[in-house]
């Protein structure tokens, strides 16, 4: 689809919804999956694959798509706890240091994502 210079495909603010929409979904399974490895943390234990899987891959995932919607510290945020959770070792319990850190950073993420979607929502869309 050709559009004219300076304008967007006419699927754009439909794609920004969409992505704002699906959002808090993507906290909740970071959420989720960080809490499952704090959980087994606790208890002295390593963490569950799945745990580990789903933190990292909603995080890498919205690495990768945030950049698009101009959401740049989103990117980096997230992109930061995918690489995080991608290093821990699944027969090793992570450092208390690098959960406090997942924290900060699942917090920074969850925050960027609202102002994300409040963006959408402020243009309309």
């Amino acid at each position: 689809m050709r559009t004219p210079a300076g304008s967007e495909p006419d699927f754009m603010p439909r794609l920004r919804r969409l992505f704002a929409d699906g959002l808090p979904e993507r906290v909740a399974r970071m959420r989720g999956g960080l809490e499952g490895i704090v959980a087994a943390a606790d208890r002295g234990a390593p963490p569950d694959a799945a745990d580990l899987e789903e933190l990292f891959l909603a995080s890498h995932s919205l690495k990768g798509t945030a950049p698009a919607f101009d959401a740049l510290d989103l990117a980096h945020d997230s992109g930061a706890l995918s690489e995080l959770a991608r290093h821990w070792n699944p027969a090793e319990v992570p450092a208390p240091d690098e959960l406090a850190r997942a924290g900060e950073l699942l917090e920074k993420v969850a925050c960027g994502c609202r102002e994300a979607a409040a963006r959408v929502e402020a243009a309309g869309e």
